[in-house]
């Protein structure tokens, strides 16, 4: 069976400039740990395409993929499945390895998850209802999206009219937000907002909560179309939602896991979200975001559902790389890790396990 080829568009819902962005340094480091899933012999096409060799030392001796589901011979993996890609594909005469990129163009959608999350009853009692998806046909002139979403978040909860936020239905890293206050939006800051909103799907309207802890959901959804959870992490982030790394807890069974107590009821949303993304036909990596917030009382609830995204996602790499340091041993019976930037963000007395070539602040860490 022959090597794949790796398309890493990594921040292509940014549309076309997304090579930009790739060749950051923490991006380009991202892209290697994603190669770092498959099979020795893995190439990588396109543009900015990461080299796929001494991503991580102790792992040179081992040939294999992290997960069966990277052992598919000669196709074409794309971190996000994008007519790009797909023409990526044509041009290596290899077959893509995801669902279409029209079925993923719209799971990836946030405005799939929301109508997800509402269909199977997901969402917190105090958000039932509340957000609002508009599509880009939507988005008229400026002053009419204004009164549409002041309307709308007029008739929110008095606590959840504080601020909110409007996201790109297609975006990452939290890039491309705009925020209101005190029920009400900028006009200018509209405006100018709105050509990248109808490039970007348009946008969802949501309270902005004030967030304990966030977690996500990784999936495989193989060809009979049943969701399977690789493993569920907390992600550190930036207050701006920029990812800087994943933690969790090892079970005895090797069980990958948050460590946090709604592990279960994430596990289970998450499922629920790949099942109904299941039934329009997607088929491959995907990751379930979510995170615990402050409620009105004061006391913690779970937003088990923020976005779906349909690709693989750092914590794929994350996971892949725990199974892989599983395999070989290398873990010696501990139970705790974090994968990400290093600085503050581990004990003093943890391990680094590996560093990334290239990157010196990007590490496994185990505690």
């Amino acid at each position: 069976m022959g090597a794949p080829a790796l398309f890493a568009n990594l921040g292509a819902e940014e549309g076309e400039g997304w090579p930009r962005m790739a060749a950051h340094p923490r991006v380009r480091a991202a892209a290697r740990l994603w190669t770092g899933l498959f099979a020795a012999g893995a190439r990588a096409v396109g543009p900015a395409a990461p080299p796929c060799d001494g991503l991580l030392a102790p792992f040179d001796a081992d040939p294999l993929p992290a997960f069966g589901f990277c052992d598919a011979g000669e196709q074409l993996f794309p971190w996000l499945a994008t007519a790009e890609a797909g023409e990526w594909a044509r041009r290596e005469r290899l077959p893509l390895a995801s669902a279409s990129p029209e079925v993923v163009a719209r799971v990836h959608d946030k405005g799939f998850a929301l109508a997800a999350a509402r269909e199977a009853g997901l969402e917190p009692a105090e958000l039932a209802g509340v957000a609002l998806a508009l599509a880009p046909d939507e988005l008229d002139t400026a002053d009419a999206v204004r009164c549409r979403v002041e309307a709308e978040v007029a008739r929110w909860p008095e606590p959840l009219r504080a601020r909110f936020v409007l996201k790109p239905r297609l975006g990452t890293s939290g890039r491309g937000r705009l925020e209101g206050r005190g029920g009400a939006l900028d006009p200018e800051a509209l405006r100018g907002a709105l050509p990248r909103f109808r490039e970007r799907g348009g946008f969802v309207v949501e309270p902005w909560l004030e967030r304990i802890e966030d977690l996500s959901a990784q999936l495989w959804i193989g060809a009979d179309g049943a969701p399977v959870v690789l493993g569920t992490v907390r992600q550190a982030l930036t207050p701006g939602g920029v990812p800087l790394g994943h933690r969790g807890e090892l079970a005895a069974d090797d069980t990958v896991s948050s460590g946090s107590h709604w592990d279960e009821e994430l596990r289970v949303a998450a499922r629920a979200v790949g099942r109904a993304a299941a039934a329009y036909g997607f088929r491959g990596a995907c990751g379930v975001d979510a995170f615990s917030y402050r409620g009105p009382d004061g006391r913690e609830r779970l937003r088990p559902v923020v976005e779906l995204n349909a690709r693989f996602t750092a914590g794929t790499s994350a996971l892949g790389v725990l199974a892989r340091a599983q395999r070989l041993g290398l873990l010696r019976g501990r139970r705790v890790f974090h994968l990400g930037v290093a600085p503050g963000l581990a004990e003093p007395s943890a391990e680094r396990l590996a560093l990334l070539a290239g990157d010196p602040d990007t590490a496994l860490w185990l505690a």
